[in-house]
């Protein structure tokens, strides 16, 4: 027996309830699902239709153009440079408040829908599920999208009138924001795969998709200062997109793979049930 042959052997006797065993499943699922084109994906649709609209809803939330670069670079200790070239990025004068709103819309209409496809398509490969073609989907994809602008309109309301608030009352909401997390990432799945997959198979997935978006923020405290500064030292305001991006397409990867975890514990939960 060749080692590849011994390597597949060890691979199939496996016990789906152990750690190696739902390790292995996860990695097929992912395969299965085409993560890292599905993460690059779900990427630019963030990039150019939820990105564009985080601007325009920042632009009417306060009253000064810079604000969300103000609070960005003062949050991350940026140095004077860096957080000179974030604010040519990201600063809209209002006098093209309309037109930059109606370039959100646009991209909304064109790119946003994209989101909740690829969440599920991503889903649906993951679970295994075959669903039919409909039209209706798109009005599905429009919701899950709206939901995703609710939450970002609420997250900057918050960020807008707590801003000096002590910091306690940031750790009570950050335990909050993981609450809303894992209920919307659980129940988008849920709308999107027609409740073909219960909402108590996919809470695991979206509790792990929540705590790793909470992860890379706390990391990104730390990081996003010098990785910055890398990027903009070499590219201007250029490299600013590019980390920005970046840390966007780290937070995709989050969410596809923990898309394609969940199924893997589901499938150990119910080898756990059945054993005598």
């Amino acid at each position: 027996m060749s080692r590849l042959d011994a390597a597949r052997e060890w691979v199939d006797s496996r016990d789906p309830a152990s750690a190696a065993g739902v390790a292995i499943e996860a990695w097929r699922r992912y395969r299965a699902v085409d993560g890292p084109l599905q993460s690059a994906l779900l990427s630019l649709y963030i990039l150019i239709a939820v990105l564009p609209a985080l601007l325009v809803m920042e632009e009417y939330l306060d009253a000064h153009p810079d604000a969300l670069a103000a609070q960005l670079s003062h949050h991350y200790g940026l140095s004077t440079e860096t957080a000179a070239l974030l604010r040519s990025v990201l600063a809209e004068g209002h006098a093209h408040e309309l037109g930059s709103a109606l370039l959100a819309v646009a991209g909304a209409l064109f790119f946003g829908l994209g989101f909740g496809r690829v969440l599920q398509l991503v889903h649906a490969r993951a679970w295994r599920v075959t669903l039919p073609n409909r039209q209706t989907d798109y009005a599905l994809y429009a919701f899950v999208l709206l939901a995703l602008y609710g939450l970002i309109l609420l997250l900057l309301v918050q960020l807008t009138e707590l801003k000096n608030s002590p910091s306690w009352v940031g750790k009570v909401l950050a335990v909050g924001w993981v609450g809303l997390l894992v209920v919307f990432f659980t129940w988008a799945p849920s709308l999107l795969l027609h409740g073909r997959v219960s909402r108590r198979d996919l809470l695991p997935g979206a509790a792990l998709t929540a705590v790793g978006l909470v992860v890379l923020m706390i990391v990104s405290s730390y990081v996003m200062e010098p990785w910055v500064d890398l990027y903009a030292r070499d590219y201007g305001g250029f490299g600013v997109v590019l980390a920005l991006y970046f840390w966007i397409a780290f937070s995709s990867a989050v969410i596809v793979w923990a898309a394609a975890l969940a199924p893997a514990l589901a499938q150990r939960r119910a080898a756990s049930i059945t054993l005598p």
